[in-house]
């Protein structure tokens, strides 16, 4: 599995812990649901991850400095969230 597109649902809570662990993941599209929280602490160690789609939820939190650990990011999509941080 390289691509999770799961954007424009109504998905309520929490990104799963999970889904950090499909160390194969290059694409993930989760806009516009109903998410909440902060990104897992699983997705900083998807070394392939390209793309991360996560605007026009309800998440929340800290961004954490470990989104520059992922090497190939290439697009970072948070936008209609209320994150914090540096």
């Amino acid at each position: 599995l390289t691509e999770f597109w799961a954007y424009d649902n109504s998905f309520s809570g929490p990104i799963p812990e999970e889904l950090g662990l499909v160390e194969s993941l290059e694409e993930i599209a989760l806009s516009d649901n109903r998410l909440t929280g902060t990104i897992p602490e699983s997705l900083y160690n998807l070394r392939k991850l390209q793309k991360l789609y996560i605007c026009n939820n309800a998440m929340t939190g800290t961004l954490s400095n470990r989104i520059g650990e992922i090497d190939r990011l290439e697009v970072l999509s948070i936008g209609g969230n209320d994150f914090t941080g540096t």
